[in-house]
């Protein structure tokens, strides 16, 4: 059983849980990533361009009672997470605005999707683009492209090591992969440490999602000698795979887990044809490319990782189990919300090269803020169903950093089950 953290407030509790609660300091020092060698520009899948132009954190109630939780000898329940605490303006640095507007004024911004095409980042990044070049000074043109591989560990060793380092290209990249940093995976050149964080439209809460003609209509049937067998599609080195081979590995869920897909969009259509039976995805995003499949009750959900249900399903649905209702103890209840919950709230993440200019950085984070508040965006993303909770550029970075210095027991044990 992993250690407890010491009493120190965590700067991820201070950040996230008014007055701090010494608890999140163990969760979010729970995870980080790595990455594979960086493509040349030749690798990257140029999708349509779109002209200038994306949740408070999930609250997680504990099963068991809300008191904040004390250090001890071994790591209490993990305390709910609180939307993230503001900036003020007088945190963020100051630009020279003439001097940012000559630079990006004629140029072209690129938004390197770390997926391919169809899926939830690919959706709000395009819905991003379209608003967010009207903000940055000179009013470059901001494009998409995508880039998929490994979990998005493709884009952010490009991003780190081959694109521009001017403030022209930006990467969205899946938060799970802090996890492969702090595994120490092999093919990372990257570190997440030094990123420049921009913004993070809103965190996510994973799903495990299956087809009705698979016939199992309920977590538990996937339990016990006489369980059914699903075959779960799978991203490398993302949540699609980290949270089905937790279920298996450390539930004894009967999975088969083919991975190797470079997208949701193409599980989804090997859902379509019978390739594999389901797959963990984010409720924000399978609201929006299926909600139809799941209100006729073509797709089930069978699990959510969160300690909290959803609140916001459609009318029918019945109340979907939960990380307190599937894990038979105090440490499958950490291990899977350190492994799938805490790296998903980070989600969707924004990023700029550690060598960015530093007033093009500021410009580029204040036109994303700038964009999050925009009426004709908000009402774009309301009428695409697109959650918009915004968290920026130093909250974000404070759970990576707490993240990456997760204690080594409970490293050592997340390892071993998902073996990354």
């Amino acid at each position: 059983m992993p250690t407890a953290p010491s009493p120190r407030k965590s700067m991820l509790a201070r950040l996230l849980v008014p007055g701090g609660v010494g608890a999140l300091a163990l969760i979010a020092s729970t995870l980080i990533a790595c990455v594979p060698a960086a493509p040349g520009p030749s690798a990257v899948s140029t999708a349509p361009a779109a002209t200038a132009v994306a949740k408070p954190v999930p609250t997680a109630a504990p099963a068991r009672p809300t008191e904040a939780p004390k250090p001890a000898a071994k790591p209490t329940e993990a305390p709910a997470a609180k939307p993230a605490a503001k900036e003020s303006p007088a945190a963020r640095p100051a630009f020279d605005e003439k001097a940012v507007a000559d630079f990006y004024k004629g140029k072209t911004v690129r938004i390197i999707v770390g997926a391919a095409a169809g899926g939830g980042f690919d959706v709000y990044s395009r819905a991003i683009a379209r608003y967010l070049g009207r903000y940055i000074p000179g009013n470059p043109t901001v494009i998409v492209e995508n880039m998929p591989g490994a979990g998005s560990i493709v884009a952010a060793n490009h991003l780190y090591r081959a694109a521009p380092k001017d403030g022209t290209a930006i990467a969205v990249l899946a938060g799970p992969i802090v996890l492969n940093q702090v595994f120490g995976s092999a093919g990372l050149e990257f570190d997440m440490a030094k990123f420049n964080y921009l913004n993070n439209p809103t965190p996510e809460t994973r799903v495990l999602v299956v087809t009705k003609r698979a016939g199992v209509a309920k977590f538990e049937d996937l339990l016990g000698p006489n369980s059914k067998q699903l075959v779960i599609g799978a991203i490398p080195s993302n949540a699609t795979e980290h949270a089905p081979i937790l279920l298996r590995n450390l539930l004894d869920a009967n999975l088969k887990i083919v991975s190797g897909y470079d997208g949701t969009s193409k599980i989804r259509q090997a859902m379509d044809g019978g390739e594999v039976d389901g797959y963990v995805t984010t409720w924000e995003s399978v609201k929006i490319s299926n909600r139809q499949e799941i209100e006729s009750g073509d797709w089930v959900i069978l699990v959510e990782f969160e300690d909290q249900p959803l609140a916001n399903l459609p009318a029918g649905i019945p109340r979907i189990p939960t990380i307190p209702d599937i894990a038979k103890n105090e440490e499958q209840r950490l291990l899977l919300t350190f492994g799938v919950t805490y790296p998903n709230r980070l989600a969707k993440v924004y990023v700029l090269p550690p060598e960015t200019p530093t007033d093009r950085l500021a410009a580029v984070e204040a036109a994303f803020r700038s964009t999050m508040k925009d009426k004709e965006f908000l009402a774009d993303a309301e009428k695409a169903q697109l959650d918009i909770a915004p968290v920026f550029g130093e909250q974000i970075r404070k759970m990576i950093l707490e993240m990456l210095s997760m204690p080594p027991n409970i490293k050592a044990r997340l390892q071993e089950l998902i073996k990354l």
